[in-house]
C-alpha cells in the first residue's frame, strides 16, 4: 500500500564506504545496496534502485547529465512512481540540478537529488535523514520540479529541499552544507511531515516539453583586479556560443576588458552578467561602467546563481538556433531560477 519511487544512483560519498585502515572513501554502494543500507526507507515507499554510474561528482561531466536526464524520462513512470530521487557526490549537486531543471521542465514528478557529506557507514553519516527526508517529500509534497534534499542545519532536525537552480554548497564539510541563495528553501521535512516554506510558488515549466540537449561551448570567467584582456579574448577565440560574466557588485568588469566583451558581441556571442555578491540583483543602470557594458550589448541576468547561468547557457546554447534566441531563453524564467522580488 506505500507508494513507488525510483531511485538512481550516480556516486559520491553516500555511495561509499571508508577504509578504516587508510581513512579513504571509496565508492562501494550499488543502488540496491542504498537502498539496503537505509531500511527505514521501506516504511515510506517501495524503492525500486536502479544504478546508472559511479563518479565522484567532480568527475561528473555534461556527458552524465544527458544520461540522468535521459533515464529520469525514459524510467520514471508518472503513473506508477510517485518520485524519483537521484543519489549523487555533492561537489557538483546543483551544477546536475540545474541542468535537470531546465531540460525536464514541466516533468510531472518531483525529482530529489540527495547526497551526504559523510559515507552512510559512519556514525556521524547524514546519509540515511537526507534518504528518509527525500522520501517523504517525494510522497508528500503534491507539487513537481527539481530540488536538492539535505540536511537544514548541523542538527538532524529537519531536512531542507531547495529548489534546484537557486541553491549552492556553501561549506566544504558541514551537514547543512546547502543553501537557498536569494531566499528560504522551498520545503521542510520536520518529524515525518512535509511544510510549504518558500514564499510565492515554484514555477518548474508549464507543459512538460523535454528538451535534453546541450553545447559546453560556453565560458564562465570570474572577473578580478589584474584579470586582463587575454583571459576573456582567449574565450572569445576560443568559438564560444556564450559567455557569463561573474562581475563585481551590480555587474562590472574593468575598462582592460571591455575591448574583449566589444569582440564577443561583434562576432555574435552571448555575454550574460552575473554578480560575484552571494545576494542581491545585477542592475547595471546605476553607474557608468554598467551602462557602458549594457550599450556593449552584455545582458544582465538579474540574481541567477552564476553556476546556474553557466548550466542555462549550455542547456540553451544546445536548444537555440541564433544569439537573440538564445538571450530570450536567457532571459526568461523557465525553472524559477530568478528569485521573486
Amino acid at each position: 500500500g506505500l507508494p513507488d519511487l525510483l531511485l538512481l544512483s550516480t556516486g559520491g560519498t553516500i555511495a561509499s564506504r571508508v577504509d578504516y585502515r587508510t581513512g579513504a572513501v571509496t565508492p562501494a554502494l550499488t543502488a540496491q545496496e542504498l537502498n539496503e543500507y537505509v531500511p527505514e526507507l521501506s516504511e515510506v515507499a517501495n524503492v525500486e534502485a536502479q544504478a546508472l554510474f559511479s563518479e565522484y561528482s567532480e568527475n561528473i561531466t555534461p556527458e552524465h547529465w544527458l544520461r540522468i536526464a535521459g533515464a529520469v524520462r525514459a524510467r520514471a513512470d508518472p503513473g506508477r512512481h510517485a518520485g524519483v530521487i537521484i543519489a549523487h557526490g555533492t561537489d557538483t549537486m546543483h551544477y546536475t540540478s540545474a541542468f535537470l531543471s531546465f531540460a525536464l521542465a514541466g516533468f510531472p514528478l518531483p525529482i530529489a537529488l540527495v547526497g551526504s557529506q559523510r559515507s552512510p557507514d559512519r556514525a556521524s553519516s547524514d546519509a540515511a535523514l537526507n534518504l528518509v527526508g527525500a522520501a517523504r517529500f517525494l510522497t508528500g509534497c503534491g507539487t513537481n520540479g527539481v530540488y536538492v534534499v539535505m540536511h537544514l542545519d548541523e542538527s538532524d532536525g529537519a531536512v531542507a529541499c531547495h529548489a534546484g537552480t537557486r541553491v549552492r554548497k556553501n561549506h566544504t564539510s558541514r551537514r547543512g552544507a546547502f543553501q537557498t541563495v536569494g531566499g528560504e528553501p522551498a520545503f521542510l521535512v520536520e518529524g515525518g511531515a512535509v511544510r510549504r516554506n518558500m514564499r510565492g510558488g515554484f514555477f518548474a515549466g508549464g507543459a512538460f516539453r523535454p528538451r535534453i540537449m546541450l553545447n559546453e561551448r560556453v565560458a564562465l570567467v570570474k572577473y578580478h583586479p589584474g584579470l586582463g584582456p587575454g583571459v576573456l579574448q582567449a574565450a572569445v577565440d576560443s568559438g564560444c556560443r556564450a559567455i557569463i560574466l561573474e562581475g563585481t557588485g551590480l555587474g562590472h568588469v574593468g575598462r582592460e576588458a571591455y575591448p574583449a566583451v566589444r569582440s564577443a558581441n561583434e562576432r555574435g556571442i552571448f555575454v550574460g552578467m552575473t554578480s560575484q555578491c552571494i545576494d542581491g540583483r545585477v542592475s547595471m543602470t546605476v553607474y557608468e561602467s554598467g551602462r557602458d557594458l549594457l550599450h556593449m550589448g552584455v545582458t544582465p541576468l538579474e540574481d541567477m546563481i552564476p553556476e546556474t547561468a553557466l548550466v542555462k547557457a549550455m542547456w540553451a546554447a544546445g536548444v537555440a538556433g541564433g544569439r537573440s534566441e538564445l538571450a530570450g531563453i536567457m532571459t526568461g524564467a523557465v525553472a524559477s531560477e530568478f528569485s521573486a522580488r
